[in-house]
């Protein structure tokens, strides 16, 4: 019977099965530690972190595991609110947001930050002017899924991010729905996943920082 919820969650990939085995029996121990088992369970940490910042786009050293894609999309959005406080107070994000990004704007906005919510068309997708329009001199972060979830509509992450990186503007891409399928296009400079989403284990989530964003982890 075939299955067509895969942008929900997919089933483990046999070799996902294999490397999470491996990992349960062979990486147990504290990575950090020096000891034997420890520096085991450090090369398999560095490997797995090296095979997704390929899979990504980026280097190793500016990608980190979370417990969830939800927790990425958090732990990011507030890393890089927090960390161009000085900027200004101000997030823009398309009205098609995943909830994480939606519920993040409006716990930025109680907290006393101002937010733009970027209209989409009638198939769901942002017109890269209409969003740069709504970049200002205050945005600290702007947010825009690579596809949507629910209707599959991509989003012209390229051009969003060309005007993003012209107006100074950090562009935070919520990638859970593509990166499976293919690379995500350059511009962004923050990008979170869920490795569920395409046949990796649950409880597994990507965020990915470049080198010389201001981001202060909270």
């Amino acid at each position: 019977m075939p299955y067509f919820d895969a942008a929900s969650a997919a089933p483990l990939h046999p070799v996902a099965r294999q490397a999470l085995l491996a990992a349960l029996d062979e990486g147990w121990a504290d990575p950090a530690r020096l000891y034997r088992e420890g520096r085991r369970a450090r090369l398999l940490l560095d490997a797995a972190r090296e095979a997704a910042a390929e899979a990504v786009g980026c280097r190793p050293d500016e990608l980190v595991f979370t417990s969830s894609g939800t927790t990425a999309v958090h732990a990011g959005i507030a890393g890089a609110l927090s960390g161009r406080r000085r900027v200004g107070r101000h997030l823009a994000h398309s009205a098609v947001e995943h909830s994480s990004v939606l519920h993040a704007a409006a716990a930025h906005e109680t907290d006393g930050g101002s937010v733009t919510e970027v209209p989409v068309d009638r198939s769901g997708a942002v017109d890269p002017a209409v969003y740069g329009d709504a970049l200002r001199a205050d945005t600290a972060l702007a947010c825009l899924q690579s596809a949507n979830h629910e209707v599959g509509t991509e989003q012209p992450v390229a051009e969003v991010g060309a005007l993003c990186a012209e107006a100074g503007v950090p562009l935070l891409v919520d990638a859970a729905q593509s990166l499976g399928w293919g690379p995500v296009p350059a511009g962004w400079s923050l990008l979170t996943a869920s490795a569920h989403k395409w046949g990796g284990p649950a409880g597994v989530g990507l965020l990915a920082v470049r080198k010389g964003v201001r981001f202060a982890p909270r």
